[in-house]
């Protein structure tokens, strides 16, 4: 038998399963639709929690494809009275967390490290995986700029880090 996390199915997309989701994900999602349909939407938070009580109390399977999650929130949200929502619903996946640091420790030059980050993401990508929290960018700065505390040079480093990230999360979305 297998224990799921707060009792939620795993959500599926492509090979991968997703174990790890919250209310705030679903409320990210559901703001974005609301935000590119142009409509107000003011129970954000109360949505998203019937969408995790659905899937906690009376969703009867253990892994849900993330299409049929979502063709099942949009049907909601038009019976609910927000087609123009529903019509903007996209299909996104939670955010996979990245661990820079560790990923630094592991290939502390920056040419390594740019293109091991580079290729994690594309494999990330063609798993279906398309949205990223990066953690650990300033420790993972200060391993690559082989510094120990802040400086000049960490802070370059930081700063192209940064850059490097903000293209490839417009890349991603």
């Amino acid at each position: 038998m297998i224990a799921f996390k707060n009792k939620r199915p795993l959500l599926q997309t492509g090979h991968c399963v997703i174990s790890d989701y919250d209310r705030e994900w679903l409320e990210g999602v559901l703001q974005q639709a609301a935000d590119e349909a142009g409509v107000a939407l003011p129970f954000r938070t109360e949505i998203a929690s019937a969408i995790l009580l659905y899937l906690e109390e009376k969703c009867p399977l253990h892994a849900v494809p993330l299409e049929y999650l979502f063709q099942r929130i949009a049907g909601m949200l038009r019976q609910a009275g927000l087609p123009r929502i529903a019509d903007h619903l996209r299909v996104q996946t939670p955010p996979v967390v990245i661990d820079l640091h560790e990923m630094a420790t592991n290939s502390p030059l920056p040419l390594f490290f740019y293109n091991e980050l580079e290729q994690h993401l594309e494999h990330l990508r063609r798993l279906g995986l398309t949205t990223y929290e990066f953690a650990g960018a300033e420790s993972c700065s200060k391993l690559l700029g082989d510094r120990r505390r802040a400086c000049p040079t960490q802070r370059r480093m930081l700063d192209e880090l940064n850059a490097f990230l903000a293209t490839r999360q417009q890349l991603a979305g």
